[in-house]
């Protein structure tokens, strides 16, 4: 199985160009958009091109090799050999897609599974409870019926699993979920008859054709050419393929405008030969008006910004977004007479206003980046398996599930970022909040998502963060030198956000840490009772952390450490 790629390499433009010079020049990769006029020929041709891209995605599922789509389909459908080659690898890109979305989702319903199952041992547990308490025996019957759909939905996961792993053949829908179902409730969705909902069906999958750019031709492109006429002017010369010369002639040539940086991103890329991909579709909200839109490399700006000015942490929750500047030392920048905290709320409203709001925030964010001359430090985090947990959450965490908040932030977050030299660095999610509740909270008077936001700026900047040692003896660490309990540990930074979980401890009784030992004291004294009581004649494993003895190699499991 392949290796999974960071979050940065996975959201970065920028790559290494494959020309070969003495040092490594750097690429990103652009997109340019603009209106262009309508030709009957673009309908057409669209649909026609739809039609064969699906026909080439069937051969790939039956066993067919880009190349052998390259050198097959020009004599069968009368295209160019350009043409074919930009289906095959058109069709590639949406075959590898469907395999990444079939492993991920495996993946996500293994992960429902198990946070179904626990969900669901929960609840057995305090059926368990209620059904020997008489004040709760009258609930008991609509809280094994609650249990027994869980069941249900569980076994139907599990058989969805055993299907998806089972079935060979990738499927996909070429329009949207919502009118795929419209054929099933047709009066409710406003289609008096299937031929209705069928012409609407072909209607949305029409009009909308690729091409792959090459360096070594003219316009950049084999097929569809770009010229730079005067000002704001351009032309793409499209060549017309076989099947329709008749009708069409040879050649057609269509002018569209494009200003400011996009006109000298396309005039760059042009005089610099570089392959400009070109896409043609028409957009339907915008009255049925024709796009055209170009896939290029421009020079990348190298990131002009170190640690030595700091770096932004950002925290991203189910309300809010929160940011928190710190200096080059780790600390709060409170001499500057500025505030170092920023925080906006997460916008609401149509999918149109929410994106646009989104991406408002991430210009915002850029700019203070771009103010204090300093990196970005974000969550890199798994959002597969984020979504998978998020599902059990509230309504708040099910709306930043429903809009991917978290993926689209990100994205806009990386390519504004890379635009003005900033470079984001993604860093380990894992307990930030407890670690920001513990130790940041308190010190410095801080809100819950500011401290976690501290807790990633720091990460960002190279510090780890250290357990507080009057922890130690309740977690299991053992040293005999102070030093040696100076390191980082994420297993024991997780186990402690395992026992707060167990008291159910409110985050404003973090600002004491009386409050947060005592907390921990009893659950370890929890956990004591619970670990080593054999249930059925059944040994159990204990709950503790290895207890780790310094200048030895010795590891063991004990309840409380030895020799402290």
């Amino acid at each position: 199985m392949a290796r999974k790629k960071s979050p940065k390499a996975r959201l970065t433009r920028i790559s290494r160009s494959k020309q070969k010079t003495d040092k490594p020049v750097y690429q990103m990769l652009v997109g340019i958009e603009s209106k262009i006029e309508f030709h009957p020929f673009l309908e057409d041709w669209g649909n026609y091109y739809q039609s064969l891209l699906r026909t080439a995605l069937n051969d790939r599922q039956k066993g067919l090799s880009a190349s052998e789509i390259e050198k097959t389909y020009p004599k069968i459908f009368k295209i160019q050999w350009a043409w074919a080659d930009s289906l095959a690898k058109n069709a590639s890109q949406v075959y590898d897609q469907l395999i990444t979305a079939k492993e991920n989702q495996i993946e996500q319903i293994k992960t429902d599974i198990k946070g179904r199952l626990a969900q669901a041992s929960q609840t057995l547990e305090n059926s368990d409870n209620a059904y020997f308490n008489s004040s709760c025996k009258r609930k008991f019957s609509h809280k094994l019926l609650g249990f027994k759909s869980k069941i249900q939905r569980l076994q139907r996961k599990k058989k969805q699993l055993k299907q998806l792993r089972k079935g060979k053949r990738l499927h996909i829908c070429w329009v949207t979920k919502k009118l795929f179902k419209a054929q099933y409730h047709r009066e409710e969705n406003g289609y008096s008859s299937h031929e209705e909902w069928l012409s609407a069906w072909r209607k949305k999958r029409r009009g909308n054709f690729y091409s792959v750019g090459k360096r070594a031709v003219d316009g950049n492109n084999p097929v569809t050419k770009i010229h730079h006429r005067s000002g704001d002017l351009f032309t793409v010369t499209i060549t017309v393929p076989r099947c329709y010369q008749e009708d069409y002639g040879n050649k057609i040539t269509l002018k569209f405008e494009s200003s400011r940086q996009q006109k000298t991103d396309i005039i760059d890329a042009l005089e610099a030969n570089k392959p400009v991909t070109v896409k043609i579709f028409i957009r339907e909200q915008k009255d049925n008006q024709w796009y055209i839109h170009f896939s290029t490399y421009v020079q990348a700006i190298t990131y002009i910004y170190h640690k030595i000015n700091g770096d932004l942490g950002i925290d991203l929750n189910a309300k809010s977004i929160d940011i928190v500047y710190l200096k080059m030392d780790g600390n709060l920048d409170l001499q500057s007479g500025k505030s170092p905290l920023f925080s906006w709320t997460i916008p609401t409203g149509s999918t149109g206003q929410f994106e646009a709001s989104l991406r408002d925030k991430v210009v915002e964010i850029v700019r203070i980046a771009e103010s204090y001359q300093c990196l970005i430090a974000c969550e890199g985090l798994d959002f597969s398996k984020k979504k998978a947990t998020l599902r059990h959450k509230s309504s708040d965490y099910k709306r930043m599930l429903s809009r991917l908040i978290y993926a689209k932030f990100r994205a806009n977050l990386v390519a504004r970022a890379e635009k003005y030299g900033i470079e984001v660095i993604f860093k380990n999610p894992s307990a930030t909040s407890t670690i920001g509740m513990i130790k940041y909270m308190p010190k410095y008077g801080l809100n819950s998502a500011y401290a976690a936001a501290m807790v990633i700026a720091r990460q960002g900047l190279g510090f780890s963060e250290r357990i507080p040692r009057s922890y130690w003896s309740l977690i299991g660490i053992c040293t005999e030198l102070p030093e040696d309990g100076d390191v980082q540990s994420w297993d024991q930074w997780e186990f402690i956000c395992k026992l707060l979980s167990q008291q159910k401890i409110s985050r404003h009784q973090m600002f004491e840490s009386a409050k947060v030992l005592e907390a921990l004291q009893l659950a370890v004294s929890q956990t004591r009772k619970t670990t080593f009581k054999s249930r059925r004649g059944r040994k159990v494993k204990s709950a503790f952390l290895p207890v780790v003895f310094s200048n030895s190699n010795i590891h063991g499991e004990s309840p409380m450490p030895q020799n402290c």
